[in-house]
């Protein structure tokens, strides 16, 4: 019950006409068709050289991996090499058809297709590159031995040297290279394989606390909530995280220079400034915030580690209906902002901690609530993780993949009433992604 000397009777008392959430709900539709089905002018600066970084890394690997029981390629999700260059050749392939193909990548397109085909590598390279020579013979030697070569120049001065005296040793860096990449894969997704084994333990607690979920009914301010009340705040503040977004890219474009420092802060900011204005819209001080929010509650370990399970089982299933590819990106996702040390600083104060403190907040706290208290638990739990979906930009099986999660934890939210446990879930789900993926794509070899 809401008393009258309760400053948020006035909140709730706000009328929000339809007009004008059908306005807010047209702008944000006009966005995400233009991200779904607008034609793309380009790709981003950088993809190029973001495929290049996986594919290499991608080929080595699924060679280094060739001759390991099918169950540990398996376990680390390594395909055979043969579907590794095919799947290097259509990134390729996509690239040249929007021109955003360098000389470098011609040449690593012709010496993959030269060994996916089974051609002579000299010949595939005089018709693809029309006799342009791009690697310097002793200067890829070099790079080879000092742990910046590829898996194509590896090939390509291979075959140099039947020809010529080798001018630097390079195999035994390379191959040491490729068996402590090899390493890393194998150690990255037996660990996460480890926690998701260890958190079946817990499947039948995590299971039964969401059933009892269901059955709980919404209290307090927040369970009083209009659904247009909901509705305007989430869209606020969304269209305000683009406007942000969007400001951010256009800066970042515009100041090549810019420390990586400045732009995690400034990235930083861009996600919680939206979070900040819809909590700022619906509370007056920040215990009310943690009160009515569950931000103040003991994290339920064993129920995170049991629901971490069940949606590492759910992957397997999507992976194995859909398969793996998440969108038309030859660069499979990875980005050149997670490179190198400060790109592991980006990744995991952005995709790890602030990413999911933001999202728990704004589509479990705002958005699956809003709709809790008008629907019920499981109407508000898809459609609110459908929007959360939709709001990723995945196709197929990333966007099934990232809808489940989001259903996931709007049902954990219902049955736990604590947001904590719920962004403590999201923390390790996108660690359990972000922190193998540095690893074995982005962290240096040498």
């Amino acid at each position: 019950m809401v008393h009258s000397q309760n400053p948020y009777r006035a909140i709730l008392r706000r009328d929000y006409p339809e007009p004008f959430i059908a306005l807010l709900v047209f702008v944000l539709g006009i966005w995400l068709w233009d991200h779904y089905f607008a034609k793309e002018t380009s790709y981003a600066p950088g993809t190029e050289a973001v495929a290049l970084i996986k594919i290499d890394r991608d080929l080595r690997i699924s060679e280094g991996m060739a001759e390991e029981p099918a169950w540990l390629k398996w376990l680390v999700g390594v395909e055979e090499p043969v579907t590794v260059r095919r799947n290097a050749l259509e990134a390729f392939e996509k690239l040249a058809l929007d021109n955003s193909i360098s000389p470098r990548g011609l040449e690593a397109f012709a010496i993959i297709k030269a060994e996916q085909d089974g051609l002579p590598l000299q010949e595939m390279l005089g018709k693809v590159l029309q006799g342009q020579m791009i690697s310097d013979f002793e200067e890829t030697s070099r790079q080879l031995a000092n742990h910046r070569g590829t898996w194509w120049e590896a090939k390509l001065i291979g075959s140099m040297e039947e020809n010529a005296l080798p001018g630097v040793h390079w195999r035994e860096v390379y191959g040491q290279d490729s068996i402590r990449l090899k390493t890393r894969a194998v150690v990255c997704a037996v660990s996460v394989w480890a926690l998701g084994l260890i958190g079946l333990a817990f499947v039948p607690r995590a299971l039964i606390r969401v059933a009892k979920g269901m059955r709980t009914e919404p209290k307090g301010y927040g369970g009083a909530w209009t659904l247009p009340l909901g509705l305007v705040v989430f869209l606020v503040a969304t269209l305000a995280w683009i406007g942000f977004t969007m400001t951010l890219d256009i800066g970042i474009a515009t100041l090549p220079g810019l420390h990586p420092l400045m732009g995690i802060l400034l990235d930083s900011a861009a996600r919680m400034l939206p979070t900040l204005i819809a909590l700022g819209l619906l509370f007056r001080r920040p215990e009310h915030v943690v009160r009515v929010m569950g931000l103040g509650t003991k994290v339920e370990l064993r129920v995170v580690l049991g629901a971490f399970s069940v949606l590492m089982m759910v992957d397997l299933v999507l992976r194995s209906l859909l398969g793996a590819g998440g969108s038309n990106d030859p660069g499979g996702g990875l980005s050149l902002t997670e490179a190198g040390t400060w790109g592991l600083v980006f990744a995991i104060l952005s995709a790890c901690l602030l990413a999911p403190l933001a999202e728990e907040v704004m589509y479990r706290g705002v958005l699956f609530r809003s709709f809790r208290n008008r629907l019920g638990v499981l109407p508000a739990a898809v459609i609110s993780s459908a929007i959360f979906a939709s709001l990723h930009f995945y196709d197929g099986y990333g966007l099934a993949s990232v809808g489940l999660f989001g259903f996931s934890c709007a049902l954990l939210y219902s049955a736990t009433g604590s947001l904590t446990t719920v962004i403590v879930l999201h923390m390790l789900y996108n660690t359990a992604i972000k922190l193998p993926e540095w690893i074995v794509y982005h962290a240096p070899l040498g």
